[in-house]
């Protein structure tokens, strides 16, 4: 039967290759293979690295996609500076390309994210969604009313058994 945990395998798997790929086609004597694609130089970029970086997300479920991008974005300056050591042409339109092909895939895999807040939270605004999340420090905001002379309470303690009750 096939598990979460086969797709996280093949999917390092098709990482490893991808990027074996990308390295040997952007290394190697094959300036011009994208043409056989039907591609130009830039789309060929922007495929190749949002293409990895799509193959990333599932790879390492656990991480953070920003940064996997951010991983994505460095790995596409890589080969751009090590293209000079191959007396190959570096260019910042290349990396520029690359940065097009994995935003837009970032991007893409954020929109399960807004869509998860639109229904859960689409009554509140960014910054009172970012307030409750606990990763960024923050309290889950809890609905609570003082009582009627609740603010004659002298001492701390007093205050702080009625804000937060024992479960």
């Amino acid at each position: 039967m096939a598990k979460p945990a086969h797709v996280v395998t093949a999917s390092r798997i098709a990482l490893l290759a991808g990027s074996l790929a990308v390295t040997v086609l952007a290394l190697g004597p094959f300036n011009g293979a994208e043409k056989v694609f039907g591609l130009n130089d830039k789309s060929a970029h922007a495929l190749a690295f949002g293409g990895l970086l799509a193959i990333a997300f599932l790879a390492f479920p656990r991480l953070r996609r920003s940064d996997l991008t951010v991983a994505a974005l460095i790995l596409g300056a890589a080969v751009e500076v090590a293209q000079i050591f191959d007396h190959r042409t570096a260019s910042l339109l290349d990396w520029l390309a690359d940065a097009a092909g994995i935003c837009v895939v970032y991007g893409a895999s954020m929109i399960e994210n807004v869509r998860k807040m639109t229904r859960e939270q689409g009554h509140l605004t960014f910054s009172e969604i970012a307030a409750m999340d606990r990763r960024r420090g923050g309290r889950r905001a809890v609905a609570f009313e003082p009582a009627d002379g609740a603010s004659d309470a002298s001492s701390f303690a007093e205050r702080a058994a009625r804000r937060f009750p024992a479960r």
